[in-house]
């Protein structure tokens, strides 16, 4: 349980990280858009304003030249207020006398330095997100080139926030399919076995009652090896969890990890890799890599094997990793046989696309075969 609490522990500071990297990612795009703005038709400032949830409201998420007491003032107002409100609801571009919206702020700001405001609606595939401003130190209404040119400038805007928070969103959902992910493992290892040791716990419970001392002798033993084995799939999830992709990329990492499986398990295992330089996303190589590693973990821990195998090719515009051994092999629905962890293969395998075949008799072995069209 401390792996899985340490992990979650984890992940939520993991989710706090992201947060703080999407706002500081969002401020860092904005001001440099505003950066380029404001020197392209000679501003005094600006600022970019977001719709919040609500749709009622605007909340400054960038700026460039506010004094600190004009952003405090400005940092959230109603989405009707004056040119912004304007923009908003006919989607032009307005500009007014900066007397105006000081008359509604309550603030002169920049005093005589600023004497025209610009509202310019930011939109994405036609739906209102935000507002940009400018600020001018001259009173002259924009012409129709500079308000192309603003227009311009407030898609790039639009597209780049759509863009930030997709990719927010994508971190956010690898976060949550990582947890679905630590679920999956601590309750096809460490759960099983507390629920086993449980049980004969209230047996030897009742044993003692009875004075049965053959009973409780053998739940001892029992409770007592499954302690051991919960401990095991600790160090495991540990181990499991903390591992990262090899950054000399797959090849690297199979070939160290068939080295290390010989070396700690004794089992001869044979190694034929094909494939010379595959080219696959990051998280084609994190999926295929936790799959083998799986595998061979079941090997190891379950088959009673001497021997195995993992062959690499492409044939057919298809990559194939084959797995097999020559344990004793299991019998019934695989489905059933919880430490397999066939689930949470399969589970990895959909997030690539791939497909994953498992062939096991009983006396004869496992094999498991794993495919996926080449990117």
């Amino acid at each position: 349980m401390k792996a899985g609490a340490a992990r979650a522990l984890e992940v939520d500071d993991d989710e706090s990280r992201e947060s703080a990297t999407y706002g500081g990612e969002l401020k860092t795009l904005l001001d440099g858009f505003l950066e380029t703005i404001i020197r392209s038709v000679g501003a005094r400032a600006g600022a970019v304003r977001l719709l919040s949830h609500n749709g009622q409201e605007l909340h400054i998420a960038g700026a460039v030249g506010l004094p600190p007491e004009i952003y405090e003032c400005e940092s959230l107002v109603d989405l009707g207020c004056g040119v912004c409100g304007k923009a908003a609801q006919d989607g032009g571009v307005h500009s007014v006398e900066a007397g105006v919206c000081a008359a509604h702020s309550g603030r002169d700001f920049f005093g005589v330095d600023c004497k025209r405001v610009v509202a310019v609606p930011l939109e994405f595939r036609g739906k209102l997100i935000g507002i940009f401003n400018l600020f001018f130190e001259r009173d002259k209404e924009l012409d129709a080139d500079a308000s192309h040119l603003l227009r311009s400038f407030a898609e790039l805007i639009g597209i780049s926030l759509e863009n930030v928070r997709l990719a927010r969103e994508n971190r956010r959902m690898n976060l949550m399919a990582e947890r679905h992910a630590i679920a999956n493992e601590i309750h096809d290892s460490l759960a099983q076995t507390l629920v086993f040791g449980r049980m004969r716990m209230s047996v030897l419970q009742e044993a003692l009652r009875k004075q049965d001392e053959l009973l409780a002798h053998k739940c001892i033993q029992d409770v007592k090896e499954a302690l051991d084995s919960g401990q095991k799939s600790v160090r495991e999830l540990i181990t499991h969890f903390r591992c990262q992709m090899d950054p000399l990329g797959l090849q690297h990492a199979l070939q160290v990890l068939v080295s290390d499986f010989g070396e700690r398990t004794g089992i001869a295992l044979e190694y034929s890799n094909s494939v010379v330089d595959p080219g696959l996303p990051l998280e084609h190589e994190l999926q295929i890599f936790n799959i083998v590693r799986e595998v061979l973990a079941n090997i190891s821990t379950h088959s009673g094997a001497t021997q195995a195998r993992l062959l690499v090719i492409r044939k057919d515009g298809r990559y194939v990793l084959a797995i097999e051994d020559n344990g004793m092999g299991m019998s019934g629905k695989l489905s059933a046989e919880g430490h397999y962890g066939l689930a949470i293969m399969r589970e990895r395998a959909q997030r690539i696309g791939a497909e994953i075949e498992v062939e096991s008799s009983e006396g004869r072995g496992t094999k498991v075969r794993l495919s996926f069209a080449a990117p």
